[in-house]
């Protein structure tokens, strides 16, 4: 379960410019490298950091970043992120919890999502900010909805629809077709469960 007084410190990196996030009211802030500092090669780092960091040649949009490594966000459509987001769509960035930077001013809350993953959400505003798997000892999900640095699209890169059959009834037709918000799910994205 997630501490919710635990601050976590960023390597330092080449750039020394980091991506930046925040609740609407401040009171929780979070930082973390630009994928682009951060070499997936390198033998230190997990075998995770292959998916969650994406290549220039596995990128949609390469041109955006300067053909650089990015981040990548996967949008969930699942009813629990649905329903603790208050959105159609709930889309999260995996970050290392090595490279995570979280700082609050005043105690967030944690929400028992199931009996194998946490959420936590500032106490003031709402706004729902993390999600963390038991199971996932080195990274956390960060709502990509509460990144501040401008651009972003620059550092993240979509990669996946997940959870896609809990959406089916808004998403498809009675027939299984497109239909309402289908066209969300027409970018071609691959879909996962």
């Amino acid at each position: 379960m997630m501490e919710s007084s635990k601050t976590v410190q960023i390597p330092s990196t080449s750039s020394n410019e980091t991506i930046k996030g925040q609740c609407r009211c401040g009171c929780i802030t979070y930082e973390f490298p630009k994928a682009s500092d951060i070499d997936p090669n390198n033998r230190d780092l997990s075998e995770s950091y292959n998916t969650i960091i994406i290549t220039p040649e596995k990128q949609k949009f390469p041109e955006r970043g300067r053909r650089s490594n990015k981040w990548g966000v996967r949008h969930c459509h699942c009813a629990a992120c649905r329903q603790t987001t208050g959105a159609l769509v709930a889309s999260w960035v995996n970050i290392p919890l090595k490279h995570l930077k979280v700082t609050r001013k005043e105690k967030a809350g944690v929400y028992r999502a199931s009996n194998r993953a946490s959420r936590e959400f500032c106490l003031i505003c709402g706004a729902s900010l993390f999600y963390h798997e038991d199971d996932d000892t080195n990274g956390m999900d960060i709502s990509f909805a509460t990144i501040t640095t401008p651009d972003i699209s620059d550092y993240i890169e979509p990669v996946a629809h997940i959870w896609v059959e809990d959406a089916a009834d808004i998403i498809l037709d009675e027939h299984g077709k497109g239909g309402g918000l289908a066209s969300i799910c027409n970018d071609g994205l691959p879909r996962r469960k």
